[in-house]
């Protein structure tokens, strides 16, 4: 058994430290010792470390946990996240802890580190989290590390003080939380409220970690989803921004929070979610039939919040970057009462910044506060808080036209057709609640409802137009709009979760039911008012700043209300298959009411709307697995208008999916590849080249044109996620997608047809572990609009960090290095087509205590 010495000699008369410090390694007398410890250590040689051991041995035991209520004591730590031999050192070099293990044990393992004040068993619990491993307490004293064993899933809503190492072992093992992991993958998604690893699920998801949010500096949703596998982006009239997947929008009825609907307003568009509250982004590409109801199949968004966390932390961030570009986040929380069994958490950011384009401005303060309260052993109960605002003069819509030819007319990208006095204002409050109860064996019950509301108001004029090469005329102005849309929502959603033997096997069920409810206000008032303009010398005050109208002249109220009974089990066919099996029953009301008229615009209606869904997983070794899902795809579209009046009929198919996944190094790497094959019938599709007569049909609420057509949409993903090498995280993925309607035209054109997403970073090893580097490359095959025409191309990336010390980091991002001008969204050619930013830096402060 081979050791090292502890810390350097201490001057004369300073006080005494914990006696000795022994770090062993049950390796073979003849083996190397295969890393170090600290400079102090690395000159003592085996003769005096067996004197000192000899010397010191009543000392030894005299601070041996568990000998003595000393060693229990309580002391202050702040060891930063990184390799796990490396946390352990400096946790055993500042607490003078006997620790054993092997060297195998913490090769590649990484610690999420620790602060705060600790004793001897939570600080170890702590730096030990997410590996796998444990620490046992040994009789003569000290700790031996070992691999943590599966325990039950009620383990985590225990509150029993005598068993702690029980529940952090299962939080270790099965836990989906991300941050201070470090890692760009997860072991277990939420997302289907059945948790399972994303091996276990038979469709292609992508989590999106705390760690690779803060790296990139993704501080909106918006910035999560560009950078997931299969997302284009697609900008619509009045900043309704959507985001594609597999040839389909999203939905706003897809972003959900913690699993449960958000009732959120355009939350890529004109209500923007801040992911400072966010833990991890769980995307769930093709048909989310099960966890939303719909059944679109374009994709789900999971937004998963932060919560209290057992131990006391503060964490703040300053950052600094181009144009003007300010934010500020805080993140504090930890136990509230003496025992730990009340727990809270509070994020606060602040953002205030200019654009790469003229007169825009932003301010954004975000508010987010979370308590968590063990009731007894077995029961939790969680209430949230977030309040969020957005205020941005300058604000613009539309984007740039392009010549009639769909040439690109090579504005500076600092073009922006706003009117100095144009705003968009925004807000968002929401409540959370949730109760979580263990009943026998691993059953778990939970019952969680929301209450929020999200409005916004916009005051501007912009320009618009398809200029004609010959003449260089074409763009005016289009009018003065004036807009308000104000939602309230409230859902609840109640489930119990668990799993049961039969036939051999062990076999997981899901039985829940949910129910929604959003009213909108929708108000509006357009004042024409065309003014030809010099696009290539555009005027940001050409038109006074108008009165706000005393009310609205177009005013809506809509209802929309859902329920829905959902149940899904995973089967247990043999020790290497299993069979998925789900279905939910919706129900679901519209109703569309003109308060200037009084007449009835839509009232619309379906019950007991059946979306079934089954998949099928067979495991072909410890690591890799094949799969095949399929699920119907069901669409409500009532707020849509027929070209007579009425709505349209709901939109159906079916959602085809195969595959294969792996995961490596204890579910530290996932790795997958799908093929999909997507039909859907009766599809109300945006079509712009009907403008203004929309002889198919338009949406209620925005005017936007739409037909209905029959849809194909083929292709495979390729992704990887997680830690390749020691110190070394990688999330990308590449798509190819084809989608056509029944005539054989592209479906969305605006979506390339090839699209590659990749970013990573490495923590350098040796004398050098204080600095990470990474990059993100971003690129995508040729897209079009009518004429308008995307170029391919690619987008590079870079970042590197540096631990200042245990306490603060500095971090640089440079975006678009090699200054690429790209669209990072295209429309027709009398506007829609959006810049990608230039080159731009942001440098990033970072502190933990």
């Amino acid at each position: 058994m081979e050791g090292e010495c502890g810390p350097a000699p201490r001057p004369p008369g300073a006080q005494a430290p914990c006696p000795f410090f022994l770090l062993t390694t049950m390796a073979p007398l003849s083996a190397p010792p295969r890393f170090p410890l600290y400079p102090q250590a690395r000159a003592c040689r085996s003769l005096v470390l067996a004197l000192a051991c000899a010397s010191l041995g009543s000392s030894l035991h005299a601070q041996a946990p568990g000998a003595s209520s000393g060693a229990e004591a309580a002391r202050s730590y702040s060891i930063p996240a990184g390799p796990l031999e490396d946390a352990l050192n400096r946790f055993g070099r500042d607490s003078g802890l006997l620790l054993s293990f092997t060297q195998d044990q913490v090769q590649r393992l990484r610690s999420p580190g620790l602060q705060g004040s600790h004793t001897a068993r939570s600080g170890l619990d702590a730096l030990l989290r997410g590996t796998g491993l444990e620490a046992a307490a040994q009789a003569q004293g000290g700790y031996v590390l070992r691999a943590a064993p599966r325990v039950r899933q009620t383990a985590p809503y225990g509150g029993d003080a005598a068993l702690p190492e029980v529940r952090v072992t299962a939080e270790a093992v099965s836990s989906p939380i991300t941050e201070q992991t470090g890692s760009y993958t997860t072991r277990a998604l939420s997302i289907g409220k059945m948790q399972q690893s994303i091996r276990e699920t038979p469709q292609s998801v992508t989590v999106v970690t705390r760690q690779q949010m803060d790296d990139q500096r993704m501080t909106a949703i918006e910035d999560v989803i560009v950078q997931t596998t299969g997302a284009s982006k697609s900008q619509r009239n009045f900043g309704s921004h959507t985001y594609t997947m597999r040839g389909f929008v999203i939905p706003d009825d897809n972003y959900l929070m913690d699993g449960v609907s958000s009732g959120a307003l355009s939350p890529t568009g004109w209500v923007p979610m801040d992911t400072a509250i966010f833990d991890r982004v769980e995307v769930l590409r093709g048909a989310g039939a099960l966890v939303v109801g719909a059944g679109d199949p374009s994709g789900v968004v999971n937004m998963v919040r932060k919560r209290p966390r057992a131990e006391a932390h503060f964490e703040i961030a300053q950052s600094i970057g181009s144009w003007n570009n300010y934010r500020t986040e805080i993140d504090t929380g930890g136990p509230i009462n003496a025992a730990g069994t009340v727990r809270g958490r509070v994020v606060a950011a602040y953002t205030d910044r200019d654009y790469f384009y003229d007169v825009a401005h932003t301010r954004e303060p975000l508010f987010y506060g979370v308590i968590d309260a063990d009731l007894g052993s077995r029961t939790r109960l969680t209430g949230g808080y977030r309040h969020q605002t957005v205020d941005t003069p300058g604000y613009t819509i539309y984007g740039l036209p392009s010549y009639t030819t769909g040439a690109s007319l090579n504005l500076p990208r600092s073009t922006s057709l706003g009117q100095n006095w144009n705003r968009h204002k925004a807000q968002t409050d929401d409540f959370f609640a949730e109760l979580s109860h263990a009943f026998d064996g691993d059953w778990v019950g939970k019952i969680t409802a929301n209450h929020g509301n999200s409005d916004y108001t916009q005051k501007l004029s912009t320009a618009r137009g398809a200029i004609d090469p010959a003449t260089m005329a074409g763009a005016s102005t289009v009018s003065q709009y004036f807009s308000r849309r104000d939602l309230d929502y409230s859902g609840l959603d109640a489930n119990l979760t668990g799993s049961f033997q039969a036939l051999g096997g062990t076999h997981k069920f899901l039985v829940g039911a949910m129910w929604s409810r959003q009213d909108t206000f929708i108000g509006n008032t357009t004042v024409p008012q065309r003014i030809a303009v010099d696009i290539f010398n555009f005027n940001h005050g050409l038109i006074p700043e108008p009165a706000n109208p005393a009310n609205y002249a177009n005013r809506q109220q809509q209802r929309v209300e859902t329920a829905g009974l959902y149940a899904s089990t995973r089967l247990e066919l043999a020790k290497n298959l299993h069979l998925s099996l789900g279905g939910r029953l919706n129900w679901y009301q519209s109703r569309t009411d003109n308060l200037v008229t009084g007449a009835v615009l839509n009232d619309y209606q379906e019950d007991a709307q059946l979306t079934p869904y089954a998949g099928l997983v067979y495991d072909l070794d410890p690591n890799w697995s094949v799969y095949a899902s399929y699920a119907d795809t069901f669409v409500t579209q009532s707020q849509y208008l027929s070209a007579t009046g009425g709505g349209f009929d709901p939109a159906v198919g079916t959602n085809l999916e195969a595959g294969v996944k792996g995961e490596f190094f204890d579910r530290k790497l996932n790795v997958a590849f799908a093929v999909f094959d997507i039909k859907k019938r009766n599809m109300a599709l945006y079509d712009n080249s009907t403008l203004p007569s929309c002889p198919g049909g338009m949406i209620i609420t925005t005017g936007d044109c739409y037909r209905a057509v029959s849809v194909r949409s083929r292709g495979f993903d390729a992704e990887v996620g997680g830690e390749l090498a020691r110190g070394w995280q990688i999330a990308g993925g590449y798509t190819y997608l084809t989608s056509k309607d029944s005539s054989g035209a592209p479906l969305t054109s605006d979506a390339p047809r090839n699209l590659l997403r990749v970013s990573t970073s490495y923590n350098l090893p040796g004398d050098w572990s204080a600095w990470t580097v990474g990059a993100n490359v971003a690129a995508q095959s040729r897209a079009h609009v009518e004429t308008v025409k995307n170029p391919g191309h690619a987008v590079l990336d870079l970042r590197a960090s540096y631990r200042i010390n245990p306490h603060w980091t500095a971090a640089l991002n440079i975006n678009n290095v090699t200054d690429k001008t790209y669209w990072s969204a295209i429309g027709g050619t009398i506007g829609g087509s959006y810049y990608g930013a230039p080159r731009n830096a942001m440098l990033t402060l970072r502190g933990a205590f």
